[in-house]
């Protein structure tokens, strides 16, 4: 160790009758913590610093749990009607326990948001909001609801069709289906849809817009705006009042007007061909409905390929990252890998949506993380961060680790015995399933 001479002199002595100021005392207690943290650290993992258990919380093998804010929801399905229940993660502690809306686990039901004082659950096609302090029923509708800007306004979007145009799932007939809620689909599209902004607290509507024809619609980064893509009419409009904020007319392709869009950064890309096919791509900036670019895609011909919040050209063969401000191809991955967006500039590949393979530069497509060594892989709701697993069967435990935007590697958290791998986390919480129950964690990660 080198040492650095601070005086060539000897200092004198301090006075006897003057005892030393307290700064002494400070600085010689730091130093001393500082020399215990240096002699403890190699006697126990850095990741106990970071990594704590709060409890099990016990829940059936059929339930459902989700995370949000802090607080655990979970859903537990029996003889009887479905059990919602709310829990503190940090002390692990219940607030309520209510009955809900009639269901079962056999059709789409779980908890779908919770922020601003409420808590939404969707039963097949329709919500029911909650108390979040209670558990108490807000209001409920037979539609589902989007939120919208902020925590107080959301979205109900209700259809009208011809008679007679309902699906029958029996027939297995092919062709385009039409239904908002998935729930009761049509052969034809609707007569009409109106949009209508509710107050998440009480469901009071706020205003109400009909569009013809079946709408599709999406949040965007615009504050307190959403879009509205109709047959022939992109439409960005206002969360709070419904106003028309900026429209443009869609062209018709070969006869046929859009069918669906994504919100991707800052541009809108607007599909004329079926989900999961070719056809024409147009891409629009969304804070002034200015094309941009447009391409053809060609029919990926099966290819079950994600891109995930990324403009992409798929084909059977590989799926291209595109440039979104000109759609020119940038790189390549190969046959069989999706991609998502990982913060502003990087993307996750992963294989078969589970396994997940390296974070790379979006522009480049260079490696900046090796994830390889990690199985599995579970997004945050409301950030980029995702959490990673590895299961070693030597100590029969789940290894997690913490990835975040800009990162260079993951931040290995701890690990969890016996977990599947189904995990759940937030800003400082993960939730995993293990035999009996779901475990809670504390992570400062």
């Amino acid at each position: 160790m080198a040492l650095i001479e601070l005086s060539p002199g000897t200092p004198a002595p301090p006075a006897a009758a003057s005892p030393p100021p307290a700064y002494v005392y400070r600085r010689a207690g730091l130093l001393l913590a500082v020399v215990l943290l240096l002699a403890l650290g190699g006697a126990a993992p850095a990741s106990a610093m970071i990594w704590r258990r709060n409890g099990l919380v016990p829940l059936p093998d059929d339930g459902d749990f989700q995370l949000f804010g802090g607080r655990l929801y979970t859903i537990s399905f029996g003889a009887g009607p479905p059990r919602i229940r709310a829990l503190t993660t940090d002390p692990v502690r219940e607030l309520w326990t209510v009955t809900g809306p009639p269901g079962d686990e056999e059709r789409p039901y779980y908890v779908s948001d919770a922020a601003g004082g409420v808590v939404m659950i969707r039963a097949a096609g329709a919500t029911t909001v909650l108390d979040a302090k209670t558990g108490a029923v807000r209001w409920h509708t037979s539609n589902l609801v989007q939120r919208l800007g902020g925590d107080a306004t959301g979205l109900l979007q209700q259809e009208r069709f011809r008679p007679g145009t309902e699906y029958d799932p029996e027939s297995g007939d092919p062709g385009r289906l039409y239904g908002y809620a998935g729930d009761g689909l049509h052969t034809e599209p609707a007569l009409s849809t109106t949009l209508s902004g509710v107050d998440l607290g009480t469901g009071r509507r706020l205003w109400s817009a009909t569009i013809a024809g079946s709408v599709s619609t999406q949040a965007i980064g615009v504050r307190e705006a959403f879009a509205v893509l109709s047959a022939d009419l992109l439409t960005v409009r206002s969360a709070g009042d419904g106003a028309v904020q900026r429209q443009r007319a869609m062209p018709r392709v070969d006869g046929r007007g859009p069918v669906w869009f994504e919100a991707i950064g800052d541009i809108l890309l607007v599909h004329y061909g079926d989900f999961g096919q070719g056809g024409r791509v147009a891409a629009y900036a969304q804070d002034t409905l200015e094309p941009l670019w447009q391409r053809d895609e060609a029919d990926p011909q099966g290819s079950a390929v994600a891109c995930v919040a990324l403009p992409c050209a798929r084909s059977r063969t590989e799926v291209a990252v595109l440039d979104p401000r000109t759609g020119a191809p940038l790189w390549r991955a190969g046959a069989g890998i999706d991609l998502s967006a990982f913060g502003t500039d990087a993307v996750l590949e992963a294989r078969s949506t589970s396994r997940p393979l390296r974070i790379a530069d979006r522009r480049t497509g260079k490696t900046r993380a090796d994830l390889r060594y990690w199985m599995t892989y579970t997004a945050s709701p409301g950030s980029d961060a995702y959490l990673v697993t590895r299961y070693e069967s030597a100590t029969r435990s789940t290894v997690t680790g913490l990835l975040r935007p800009g990162a260079a590697a993951v931040q290995p958290l701890g690990r969890i015995p016996d977990t599947n791998g189904e995990c759940r986390l937030d800003d400082a919480t993960v939730a995993c399933r293990v035999p009996h129950g779901i475990e809670i964690y504390h992570h400062l990660g």
